[in-house]
């Protein structure tokens, strides 16, 4: 994770978010022994306040698939470049189809993940 400056980019507070709900959970359910009864509940308390926190921080479900159709973009444009490259390279037939299919599957899952980002946009955007 890398600081731009004074700011982070918002996949990395998302996969903070992500990480941190990951340890709210896992520490749920379990019991905390300490001779210190402050020391208990302060622990109690910070993981309240980092509850509430991730609140404010995590993707809303349109920032979620947004960031999953960036993934899926970036993944179809990796495939055709892909095979362009062994077209380029003149490989064998069945490489050359495999690469085609590859490239053929990525970007049906971008196309699907767009149209469903795009339809899931103009439903929320009907509910403002």
């Amino acid at each position: 994770m890398a600081i731009n400056g004074n700011r982070f980019k918002k996949e990395e507070v998302y996969a903070l978010s992500r990480e941190m709900k990951k340890l709210i959970d896992l520490l749920n359910g379990i019991t905390i022994l300490s001779r210190n009864e402050n020391d208990i509940r302060n622990i109690e308390n910070q993981k309240n306040k980092i509850e509430e926190m991730l609140l404010y921080y995590e993707p809303t479900i349109l920032e979620e698939y947004s960031e999953e159709t960036k993934r899926a973009y970036r993944e179809m444009i990796r495939a055709k470049k892909e095979y362009e490259r062994v077209v380029a390279e003149k490989c064998y037939p069945r490489v050359i189809q495999e690469a085609k299919e590859y490239y053929r599957v990525k970007a049906m899952e971008y196309e699907n993940k767009k149209e469903y980002r795009d339809k899931l946009k103009v439903e929320l955007n009907k509910e403002m």
